[in-house]
Order: C-alpha cells, then sequence, then structure tokens
C-alpha cells in the first residue's frame, strides 16, 4: 500500500509527498537517475570560496521549488473553488519539481564554456532548459521520461491531444507565462524564486535579502487582470495577485532578491571563478576540436571529452560537479599550459585579481565604452595573453516592467489598488520600486599583480 513520503528540509521543515496516486508518482520521479544527478550539482556554484556554508544542491532547492508550487496551487483553489483546472496545476508542480533537470556542473559558467565552444565549432547553442525537455521527453534514454509516462495514464479521461510530459516541457521551454497555473513556475513572482531567496539567504549566511513571505503568501489572492495591445483590452485572466496589505513586503521581496544579486550571485570571487572554469572549459573544448585532447590531461574515453565530442543526452546526463573537480585535479599536471595554470589556481582557490571598471569611472558609461575599446584593442595586438585577462559583465534589471500585452502581463507582480476596485502593475503602485533602475557592473580580471597594473595603468590613462 501506499504511504506517505517525506523530506527533512532546513528550510520547509517536513516537504510531504502524500498517498495522493500523483505525488506517489512525483516521489518515483525523485528516485530516478536523472534526478538523483542534482545531489551532485551545487546550486551556488563557487560562492561557497566566499560562503563556506554554501554547498546546497539543486536537488534540495527542486524539492522546496516543488513544495512552494503546491503551496501556491492551494491558494488558486482556495480563491477560484470549481473553476480551479486540476490538470493545469498537475503539470505546474511536476514543473515546478523538474525544472533544474538540464542544469550542467557549475550550472552558468559551464553553459557559458559550452556557449564558447560552439561559437567556435558553428555550432547551435543549446540552453539547458532545452536539456531539461529531452530528459523529460527521452522515454527510450531516460527513467525519469518512462516515468512521465506512467503519470500520463492517470490523465487518459482528459480530453487532450497531448501528453502530460509534453505540457510539463512546453511550460518549462516557453520563456513567458500562458495562465496563472505556468506563472506559477516562471514570472517575477514564481515558486523558483521563493525558494532560492530564502535558501541561499540562509545558506551563504549573507543579512541581505531577507522578506516577509509568510505575510505574501496570507495576502494572496486571484483577480482578472487585463490582457491589451495598444492599450486596446482583449480579454481578462486569473492572476495571483497581492492585497494591499502586503505592499510593503511585496517592497522587500523585489529589493531583497536586488541585493542577493550583488553580494552573493554577482560576488567578484565568485564571478572570477566561474570566468577561469568557463576559459578552462572552453580551451579544452578548443583542443578537443582541434584533435589535441591529448594534451588536456584527461582520459580519452573522459566524461567530459565524450560529451564534447557526441553532444548526446546520455553523455550530458554524466556530468556533474564531482566530473568537474575531478577533472580539474587531473589538468593541474597536463601539458597544455593554459588548462594547467587555470585548473591549479581553482584547485588552490588563487583567483585573479578583480578591478571595478564601472567603479573607477564612477558611472561615467561614455569612459567605460573607450577603456573596453582600449582593452580589446590591446588583446588583439598581442599586449595581453590568451589567458592573462578576462572581462565580466553583471547586468540586473531589479523589477522588470512589462507592458500590457499577452502573455507579458502574467509575468508582473499585481496588488490591489488603494480604492480596492482593482490591481496595478507594482512598480505604478510603489514609489520605490518605480525609482529602481537596472544595475551594471563591468569588471576585469588580471592574472598576475604586474598585469592588474597595466590595467590600472590603462585606466589612469583614459
Amino acid at each position: 500500500m501506499a504511504k506517505p513520503q517525506r523530506v527533512r528540509d532546513p528550510l520547509h521543515d517536513l516537504i510531504e509527498f502524500s498517498v495522493d496516486p500523483f505525488e506517489q508518482k512525483l516521489w518515483d520521479v525523485v528516485n530516478t537517475n536523472e534526478f538523483q544527478r542534482l545531489r551532485r550539482i551545487r546550486q551556488l556554484g563557487f560562492s561557497e570560496f566566499v560562503y563556506p556554508g554554501a554547498t546546497h544542491t539543486r536537488f534540495a532547492h527542486s524539492l522546496g521549488v516543488f513544495s512552494t508550487a503546491r503551496d501556491l496551487c492551494k491558494v488558486i483553489k482556495s480563491r477560484i473553488g470549481p473553476a480551479y483546472d486540476e490538470y493545469r496545476a498537475h503539470v505546474a508542480i511536476a514543473a515546478a519539481l523538474v525544472h533544474d533537470l538540464g542544469h550542467g556542473p557549475f550550472s552558468h559558467a559551464f553553459e557559458e564554456a559550452l556557449r564558447a565552444v560552439d561559437r567556435g565549432s558553428g555550432l547551435k547553442h543549446k540552453r539547458h532548459e532545452l536539456w531539461t525537455g529531452d530528459i523529460i521527453l527521452s522515454s527510450n534514454e531516460t527513467e525519469i521520461g518512462r516515468v512521465f509516462d506512467e503519470i500520463d495514464e492517470l490523465f487518459t479521461g482528459e480530453q487532450r491531444v497531448t501528453t502530460f510530459k509534453t505540457d510539463v516541457a512546453k511550460l518549462l521551454i516557453s520563456e513567458t507565462p500562458t495562465d496563472i497555473y505556468h506563472a506559477i513556475v516562471s514570472s517575477q513572482f514564481d515558486a523558483d524564486r521563493l525558494d532560492y531567496m530564502r535558501r541561499d539567504r540562509m545558506m551563504t549566511g549573507a543579512q541581505h535579502g531577507g522578506f516577509d513571505v509568510s505575510w505574501l503568501m496570507a495576502n494572496l489572492e486571484v483577480e482578472k487582470i487585463p490582457l491589451a495591445i495598444d492599450e486596446d483590452e482583449f480579454d481578462r485572466v486569473d492572476s495571483l495577485v497581492l492585497g494591499r496589505k502586503a505592499l510593503q513586503a511585496a517592497e522587500s521581496y523585489v529589493l531583497g532578491l536586488f541585493h542577493l544579486y550583488f553580494t552573493v550571485y554577482y560576488h567578484k570571487t565568485t564571478r572570477a571563478f566561474e570566468q577561469m572554469l568557463s576559459a578552462l572549459l572552453a580551451r579544452v573544448g578548443f583542443l578537443v576540436v582541434n584533435g589535441d585532447e591529448a594534451r588536456t590531461g584527461l582520459s580519452h574515453n573522459h566524461p567530459i571529452l565524450e560529451f564534447l565530442r557526441s553532444r548526446t543526452l546520455a553523455d550530458y546526463l554524466r556530468l556533474d560537479d564531482f566530473v568537474i573537480w575531478s577533472a580539474i585535479s587531473l589538468m593541474q599536471d597536463c601539458e597544455d599550459a593554459i588548462c594547467k595554470a587555470l585548473a591549479s589556481r581553482i584547485l588552490h582557490r588563487k583567483p585573479y585579481k578583480a578591478i571595478d571598471v564601472e567603479r573607477f569611472f564612477e558611472g561615467r558609461l561614455h569612459k567605460v565604452v573607450v577603456f573596453k575599446s582600449a582593452l580589446r584593442g590591446a588583446m588583439a595586438n598581442g599586449e595581453f595573453g590568451d589567458a592573462d585577462v578576462f572581462e565580466d559583465t553583471a547586468v540586473r534589471n531589479p523589477y522588470k516592467r512589462r507592458s500590457g500585452e499577452s502573455p507579458e502581463a502574467l509575468s508582473k507582480i499585481w496588488i490591489k489598488t488603494q480604492a480596492d476596485d482593482g490591481c496595478d502593475d507594482l512598480s505604478s503602485q510603489s514609489s520605490v520600486v518605480k525609482q529602481l533602475e537596472e544595475r551594471k557592473a563591468y569588471r576585469v580580471y588580471a592574472r598576475t599583480d604586474a598585469i592588474k597594473e597595466r590595467l590600472e595603468g590603462l585606466l589612469g590613462r583614459i
């Protein structure tokens, strides 16, 4: 007989998969090889080099997003009653659980490296969301795909032209939400953010980024919002909205995410190691393409080399953080000078020296542009070696002001107006959010103190 399955989580306490057949199948999803792989991919990559406690995994985060999405669905069900679409809710909850399946090791650093390799090889780059879709849809290759086939049998009475797993994959690949259930997984107030903001803050120990999630959840409502083109309304759809009493909590949520980006995710040391790893993996890709893979120090059948040659789903799923760390250890003794130097520095935590160019010029953007041009000219002229200097641009918009066009309206954070006769975008109702502007950080990283001095000299001349 079915029995509840429980996971003890530091953020949500107990996350339970009930005896309901659907949740029992989701528990089967958790126990597949592809989902268990997420135990070996850390949520924040190199952030542990700055915050030693940040060793939590995408496995734990995915369970948290599942729990949060389920809570949001309960709110919707309690607010709209018979209009509640249980099938679409199940699609959203399943998508929340598996949304990170396609991440590679070290996530964004790995993806940037692949993008560089693909660009040099003339290949079309594949986003991690597309890998997620492949993992779910490939019943002949993945255990999780076969479990999703079994989930589909739970909904045989539904009038549908697509399968359950196709609907889940479509939701995850689409960049903008199409209904209230989709917005639970992908919007500016979604289950993903509601989990990782709190989890990352707790595990890093960062004191920035706090917000009152209990108050936000208690003040969630469902209202009809307008969809319009050129101010001509053509439809109204259900959306989660926040009551007026949650205005300050919503401001804290937006500000909290903004602060976390520049305190944790865009920390100069974290970004330095991400740049170094991307350069290392891109170099390995270059050597593979040019038939010099033996210079990497990796065996011919090493998972990284196998994937770079094949680009198959099976080889992609063999990659995780442990594979990368073992490769880094091997490459510190390899023949290729660039791979050897980068691997050794990453392994022993020897970051490149950072220069914050934006801060140096105190926001004078024309000076930044002149410096970029001068630096790239110097690099093209051979004044710096291939791995002497890395450029890094980080951009964060604290709140994206969406138009009224479908489906972008569902990405907004909606809040009840003062008169309580409707709802409006948070950026229109909050003077705090209204004043927020996009923030950019442009840094360069120097391999040695001598190179840093040369860069500072270039800055001084500009």
